[in-house]
């Protein structure tokens, strides 16, 4: 696939004033004045061709500026942003001047984006007919409604058939019926196989329209995957977040906006850890090798384990190491194809097995949701196992009949693909185990 939007530790700063002495001052003075405000912290983000990934996040988390970067209205402040394909931002009154009348905008917004005269001419009329304000086409904008302006914005940018279409919040304003005939719109762009970049704070819209989902908190990506691995740690974290008084909810802010991106061992983001046990990688002159923190399994119609990615001597056969579920810390990638390291522990140096080829394997991401103590009673069903997935290999009890009611106290809650595990002890046992949510109830 065509990598469309290439994002790599990128950072967005902003100078906050207390007045506008201070602003001067910072000017003509050799000293720094005001406050260095991080919007974004180290975003590593990647689209393909056709992807429609759904920005998430409190606000105040990035979503915006994000989006203002890689449609080329905002620059970075740092790191790099790749996009391939013409870009069109939908914003409330994105790019609209106020003093122009509906009509000169849609003129002014077009010439920016490379159209000649005539061809504005022929765009003109589905435009208008699209935002269906022709009564008002010709008023200026400033005496619009924000939904008038919004049908503007978003009539001009699918008009003009964009690569890569960037939508912000633009239909939670304006009617019902005007928002159904954008996302019919959008699906169409979808059929096309067109990237978009859908920003809501609809939790619904985002799960019926997007395939990915880029969760942002306080400018740091905090998860990306699937929509069915990222929304419910999400929804759980706004669960979550709504119970928080507003000086728990600064104290966190502060924590998460203070804390390092990287350590020795781990990249936390947020509550989220993904292990990466050494950050010199190893480096060919045929491939690069890039830390990545999944759990996989091979395929039914897996063949061969190579030593590396680029060598077909000692590669061995896969059937013994089906039906296991192993950790890729690694990934690389030799001649357009991908390879994942699989290795029997959290490790890209201890345990590892050897590489093999991306597409024959299922993979889920594999995420901490918290390590937030709590305590549930033990329904009698399933067995508890080491490790949270649950192979016959990994039960330390085969059925939990005798414990059913007991207490359970759970220390770390972990996501696995679209399922929660939780690890903890079973009352009057001093040994952890693993259990599958569906194995707990309320305490």
């Amino acid at each position: 696939m065509t990598k469309t939007i290439v994002t790599k530790n990128l950072e967005k700063h902003y100078k906050m004033y207390d007045n506008q002495k201070e602003r001067i001052l910072d000017l003509v003075s050799p000293r720094s004045h005001g406050e260095v405000f991080h919007a974004l912290r180290g975003v590593d983000f990647e689209a393909e061709q056709g992807d429609v990934v759904g920005f998430i996040g409190i606000n105040g988390s990035g979503k915006s500026t994000l989006s203002n970067i890689i449609a080329g209205i905002v620059p970075p402040s740092r790191g790099e942003v790749e996009v391939n394909g013409q870009t069109s931002l939908i914003a409330v009154a994105a790019g609209l001047n106020n003093e122009l009348s509906g009509r000169d905008n849609i003129e002014l917004k077009c010439l920016m984006l490379g159209f000649s005269k005539s061809e504005i001419r022929e765009l003109e009329p589905d435009i208008i007919a699209f935002s269906e304000l022709e009564h008002f086409i010709d008023q200026p904008v400033k005496s619009y409604s924000s939904g008038m302006k919004s049908r503007l914005g978003f009539a001009i940018s699918v008009n003009v058939n964009p690569d890569i279409l960037i939508i912000d919040e633009a239909l939670s304003v304006g009617d019902r019926a005007f928002a159904e005939k954008s996302l019919q719109k959008m699906m169409e762009f979808k059929e096309q196989g067109k990237t978009m970049i859908f920003v809501s704070h609809s939790i619904n819209q985002i799960k019926n329209f997007c395939d990915k989902i880029l969760w942002l908190e306080f400018g740091r990506v905090k998860a990306f995957g699937e929509v069915d691995d990222v929304i419910p740690l999400y929804e759980s974290f706004l669960n979550k977040w709504q119970g928080m008084t507003k000086e728990e909810r600064d104290t966190y802010r502060t924590r998460m906006m203070t804390q390092d991106t990287k350590s020795d061992t781990y990249r936390k983001l947020g509550d989220l850890m993904i292990l990466d046990d050494d950050e010199q990688l190893e480096v060919s002159n045929d491939y690069t090798v890039t830390p990545v923190s999944l759990l996989v399994h091979l395929k039914d119609f897996s063949t061969h384990i190579y030593q590396a990615p680029n060598t077909e001597e000692g590669k061995t056969g896969t059937e013994r190491y089906k039906h296991h579920v192993y950790h890729v810390k690694r990934q690389a990638t030799y001649h357009f194809e991908n390879y994942y390291l699989l290795s029997t522990e959290q490790s890209g140096v201890k345990g590892v097995i050897g590489w093999v080829k991306a597409s024959e394997v299922n993979a889920h991401v594999h995420i901490f949701v918290d390590n937030d103590e709590k305590t549930f009673t033990l329904n009698g069903n399933g067995p508890a196992t080491s490790k949270p997935w649950g192979g016959k290999q990994q039960r330390i009890h085969e059925v939990l009949d005798e414990f059913e009611g007991h207490l359970f106290t759970v220390s770390e809650t972990v996501l696995v693909g679209q399922n929660v595990w939780y690890k903890g002890l079973i009352e009057g046992e001093n040994k952890p185990v693993w259990l599958h949510y569906t194995q707990v109830g309320d305490a």
